[in-house]
Order: C-alpha cells, then sequence, then structure tokens
C-alpha cells in the first residue's frame, strides 16, 4: 500500500480510478485477513488449553516453572500479534475515511457538472438540489415555496463588506428568508446549522493555483467572521489546472485545520453552438 499520499487519488480523473480503488481495498482485506487468521489459531489455542485445564489434563504436566513459561510465552505470542493488527486497523480505519470523503467529492462534483446547463450562479443554486444529498430537499422545498429569485444568497458581504469582495453564491441559515412558507424557511435554516454554509465562486476560464488558495482564504474568512463552519466550498472554472488540482489534494490532506468540511473544483466549459447536421460546403457537395 503507498503511504500518506492522498494526492494520487484526489489528482486523478481516470475512469480506472475505481478499479485502483478494489485493487487497494482488496489487498487491505487480504493483510486483515491474515492477521485475523493468526488472532482465530492463536485464540482457538488457548481455548483448547483452557478446556483441557477444566478437565485435569494439565494437571498431569503441571509445574510452576512449565507454567510460567506457558503463560510468558502466550503474552509475548499475543504482543506480537495484536501489536501490528491494531496498527492496521488504525491505518484501515483512515484509508476507508479518505475514500468516503473521495467519493462524496467526486459524486457531488459530478451531479453538479451534468446538472448545470450554464457557468452562472443561478445555475449553481440550483445544481445543488439535484448533488447534495444532506440539504437537496429543504433547498429545493424552499425555493418552490418562495420562488424566490435567490438574490438573497448572490453575491452576498459579510462583516463591513469593504475588505473583500462579495461572495458570488453564499447559502447559510442567516441569509434564509421567512417569506412564504415560514415552515420552508426554518426546515432549511436548520439544516445549514447542521450542515454548514455552502460557498460558491464561479470564475471566466482557467482556474490556477493562485485562485484556489483566495478562494480557500475567502472561506476561512467566513468562518472567521461569521463563526460558522463551511460545509462545502465549489470553484466552478471552464477548465482546472493540474497545480490548481495539487493544491486543494494538499488542502484535503490539512483540511483539520480549517472548519471546512468539503472543497470542490468544478471544470464546467462554455456551451458551444451545436454544428449543423449537413455542414459541408455547397462546393463540396456532389453536382447533380
Amino acid at each position: 500500500m503507498r503511504g500518506s499520499s492522498c494526492s494520487d487519488y484526489d489528482l486523478s480523473s481516470s475512469t480506472i480510478l475505481t478499479t485502483r480503488f478494489g485493487n487497494e481495498s482488496a489487498r487491505l482485506i487480504h493483510s486483515v485477513g491474515k492477521n485475523l487468521y493468526i488472532v482465530v489459531g492463536l485464540i482457538a489455542s488457548i481455548a483448547v488449553l483452557s478446556i483441557m485445564n477444566i478437565l485435569g489434563v494439565l494437571d498431569y504436566f503441571s509445574s510452576n516453572r512449565l507454567d510460567r513459561v506457558v503463560d510468558v510465552t502466550l503474552l509475548l505470542v499475543l504482543i506480537g500479534v495484536l501489536v501490528p493488527l491494531v496498527l492496521l486497523l488504525l491505518r484501515s480505519r483512515k484509508v476507508l475515511d479518505r475514500w468516503i470523503h473521495m467519493f462524496e467529492r467526486n459524486t457531488i462534483a459530478t451531479a453538479m457538472r451534468i446538472s448545470m446547463t450554464r457557468r452562472d450562479k443561478e445555475e449553481a443554486i440550483l445544481a445543488l438540489t439535484q448533488s447534495v444529498d444532506e440539504i437537496y430537499e429543504p433547498l429545493e422545498e424552499y425555493i418552490l415555496s418562495k420562488k424566490s429569485d435567490l438574490t438573497e444568497f448572490l453575491d452576498v458581504s459579510i462583516g463591513d463588506g469593504k475588505t473583500s469582495s462579495p461572495y458570488d453564491v453564499l447559502i447559510d441559515s442567516s441569509h434564509v428568508l421567512n417569506g412564504g412558507d415560514k415552515n420552508k424557511g426554518n426546515s432549511l435554516r436548520k439544516v445549514l446549522e447542521d450542515y454548514g454554509a455552502v460557498i460558491i465562486k464561479i470564475v471566466d476560464g482557467y482556474v490556477d493555483r493562485s485562485q484556489v488558495e483566495s478562494f480557500v482564504d475567502s472561506l476561512a474568512k467566513y468562518a472567521s467572521v461569521s463563526k460558522n463552519q463551511v460545509g462545502l466550498g465549489i470553484l466552478v472554472g471552464e477548465d482546472i489546472s493540474p497545480e490548481a488540482k495539487e493544491s486543494v489534494s494538499k488542502f484535503i490532506s490539512e483540511r483539520r485545520r480549517l472548519p471546512i468540511n468539503h472543497l470542490l473544483l468544478i471544470d464546467k466549459p462554455s456551451s458551444s453552438p451545436a454544428r449543423p447536421l449537413h455542414s459541408t460546403d455547397q462546393s463540396s457537395a456532389p453536382t447533380q
């Protein structure tokens, strides 16, 4: 198994990523299985010794010196087996947690990429109702009940609004309105308090490392000023540079330092006009 490099997973957009995870999970399971066989064998041996002791079979071989040797031997074997097994289980838990977050991020990013018909703020909000399981239902009900133009979530400034640009999209509990069905607003507000704020930045063109770092700084500032957690930060651009992906991967490995649960990069190219079905030049058409 590879070391601590989670960038191999977070940077990859290969279609064989699932196969890679399958192979690695198989190796992980086999490693656990080998240690479990040893533990099961050891437990079975101890059980046999216990049964023999209950039946008095060991009385024929009993001596203080022999008992001490057996006890010390069993203790050393137990320590030798259990310590690597505990370390393996801790490493397995870390790997599995990383996989869960990776699959969740990829699922949200893919669903939003498909749901967004164009790269703009309103489309990004509507795409959330198709992509984020934790908030999709209350957000969709809020939008339908309020019949809002969603301006309460667009170009939002926090604090005095003078030290930084407004957020393109900011959905948090403090910006949910009570118009329309008040219960729907309360439902969305409660979900956002648990999940955290959703912040989206739309970029025209290429997303590079500096834009990712600037976006992360803006998320950290929001968390500091509002005292709220950021559940999801999304940076949408026409294309994503490898350096930007590497920067996100670095953030993911160190995300416990900031109150930001998920950070996503989504590439959404500008729609190009469809080419006519019969696009050949008249000069190239066969003459009658």
